[in-house]
């Protein structure tokens, strides 16, 4: 009996010990909920004060610190930050991002296309000013003028100084215009012109160089305005629920058909239809251009036919054949009937003055593959077209000719943390029979090749002259004997270009890159060259060449860029035989930019 009655005074222990935890818990919850400013629900209403015979409860004083769900609370808009004005004159600072100021691009801004303007909800402004100012140096061949070369070193009298100077200024203006932001969706209209001032001078050790008429000197100041943009975009619908789309767009177009600019890359008149699909794994453009003829000094369009017209149909396909690749299959056609021209300087470039001097027309086909990715640690990018058509009364076959041509060109490369190592090379088919009737050197429409050495190297940056005609053209390491690569016709009998070599990309600070280095070049077949020049056996090698160049981004954005670059070509046996003179080719330029 003690025994049970021991465990019943336990029990009820127990049981008296539960109840006060449990009034307790109710007490110190209800007290947390005044603290914080809540009450506890209970599933009865509860009573008036007035009505319990106690006092009204006073509201809690508010806490220093804000709340964490203030910023939660609904905005009349979704551009501006909470507590903005009704008025959405200037956005209010946050704890992130600065307060937008409209002179300054690194913060939220009214002429950046941050906020809509207008008073609407979805239309927005974007204002771009671009000023890059370019000076250098080069050693380029150049035919001396009628009093001899100025040069005492040179080794003969046909080839004469060629020291140049040069200072190139363009000061670009661009306003788009547009409906909708561009963040996950094409926007729903666009309208966007690009105006371009171009300043340049250029002095030379030669007369002639610079102006047909050699009573102007050795010096040029050139001055041009062009609209060099003007784009109407509308999005014409959608496709999928992943903003799969079409467009299209028309007026100035700026466009590089294929990753690297091997064939064509210009900004000129035409249309074009675009859009993407399966979530975007698929993109596609159809273009016509009926080009616009070029400045000769400042390479800006000018608002004269061209006499050319340029159809271009392209499809990329996104992780194909394998994960991290994208290829893309592409037609190009050129009909250029350009007539008797001559350029702004007064020399002839079409057609071309070599040969037979006869009006002639180039219609032009072709077919590309290229692609541009990474294989596991490999980075690849490939290019291969195949050129056919006709050219009639080619200048230097002096007859018609059957277009039959091919380019390839390869880069490897591997990332080792802040170093990138390159190889590269290029094939340009050559002619081996100028008067057979078929034309086998490969030229392009419009290039502008962002490969090996690109803008750094001087085969791929300078126009060397030969006879009236350029070996090479600038913006383009195509040997074609061209007379112009904007104004003059393009041309399959030429000896061709194989190119090999390689450089190193370093990263040397997050502001600050270097780029080094070299390649071999040689022409692919010299028959062409033989022809032109009467001249027998001449061999193939080009010589060889180096460059070099940093580029420095002080804010890390693109809005100051500042740039350095030189190359060298050093001679090879071909090209001294050609000009006469083993004297080392060299080109070094200094150029800002500065983007608000």
């Amino acid at each position: 009996m003690a025994r049970l009655a021991g465990r019943a005074k336990m029990s009820s222990s127990l049981v008296a010990l539960a109840a006060l935890s449990f009034f307790g818990l109710c007490g110190a919850t209800r007290v947390r909920a005044q603290e914080t400013g809540e009450e506890e629900k209970s599933e009865e209403p509860a009573k008036p004060a007035e009505a319990a015979g106690e006092e009204e409860l006073e509201p809690p004083a508010p806490a220093d610190e804000p709340s964490p769900y203030e910023h939660f609370e609904p905005i009349y808009s979704r551009w501006f930050a909470p507590g903005n004005p009704a008025g959405g004159l200037e956005p209010l600072p946050y704890e992130i991002n600065e307060r937008a100021e409209w002179w300054n691009p690194y913060t939220q801004n009214w002429l950046k296309g941050d906020f809509p303007i207008l008073g609407t909800e979805d239309i927005f402004l974007a204002l771009t000013i671009t000023d890059r100012v370019i000076v250098g140096m080069r050693n380029v061949p150049v035919g001396s003028g009628p009093s001899g070369p100025d040069d005492d070193d040179a080794d003969e009298d046909f080839f004469g100084d060629g020291r140049q100077s040069f200072l190139v200024n363009d000061l670009a203006l661009s306003l788009d215009l547009f409906k909708e932001p561009q963040a996950f969706k094409p926007v729903d209209w666009r309208v966007k012109a690009t105006g371009v001032f171009n300043y340049s001078k250029v002095e030379t050790g030669e007369v002639g160089v610079v102006d047909v008429d050699i009573t102007t000197g050795t010096e040029r100041n050139w001055r041009d305005f062009a609209l060099q943009e003007f784009i109407v975009e509308k999005h014409l619908f959608d496709i999928s629920d992943r903003y799969d789309f079409i467009s299209a767009e028309a007026g100035i177009i700026p466009f590089r058909s294929d990753f690297r600019g091997f064939v064509f890359d210009d900004a000129n008149r035409g249309v074009r239809l675009s859009g993407n699909y399966d979530e975007n794994k698929w993109q596609y453009n159809l273009l016509f251009f009926n080009m616009l003829d070029k400045d000769t000094n400042s390479g800006l369009n000018e608002f004269e036919d061209r006499g050319q017209e340029v159809y271009i149909a392209n499809v990329y396909r996104q992780d194909f054949p394998v994960k991290g690749i994208t290829e893309q299959l592409s037609f190009h056609f050129s009909d250029d009937h350009r007539g008797f021209e001559f350029d702004d300087n007064g020399f002839l470039v079409s057609p071309a003055p070599i040969g037979l001097a006869a009006k002639n027309k180039v219609r032009a086909f072709y077919l590309g593959w290229t692609g541009e990715g990474h294989l596991g640690w490999l980075n690849v990018t490939h290019a291969f077209y195949q050129a056919w058509g006709e050219d009639t009364n080619n200048p230097i076959a002096a007859r018609d000719v059957d277009i039959d041509a091919q380019l390839a060109a390869v880069e490897l490369s591997r990332d080792f943390d802040w170093l990138r190592v390159r190889v590269f090379g290029l094939y340009q088919s050559g002619d081996d029979d100028a008067r057979d009737g078929r034309a086998g050197g490969f030229d392009s429409i419009l290039d502008a090749p962002n490969f090996a050495g690109g803008e750094l190297s001087f085969f791929n940056s300078q126009a060397v002259k030969l006879l009236g005609v350029n070996l090479t053209n600038a913006g383009s390491p195509l040997a074609d004997l061209r007379s112009s690569k904007t104004q003059g016709h393009a041309n399959f009998v030429n000896p061709g270009l194989q190119q090999i070599g390689g450089a190193v990309d370093v990263e040397i600070t997050p502001t600050l890159k270097a780029v080094v280095g070299s390649s071999y070049l040689r022409f692919d077949n010299t028959e062409t060259l033989e022809t032109f020049l009467e001249l027998p056996e001449v061999e193939r090698e080009i010589g060889v060449e180096v460059f070099m160049g940093t580029q420095w981004r002080p804010l890390l954005t693109n809005n100051m860029i500042f740039s350095l670059g030189a190359s060298a070509l050093l001679p090879g046996d071909a090209f001294q035989r050609i000009y006469q003179s083993d004297q080392t080719l060299y080109s070094v330029f200094l150029a800002t930019q500065l983007t608000f």
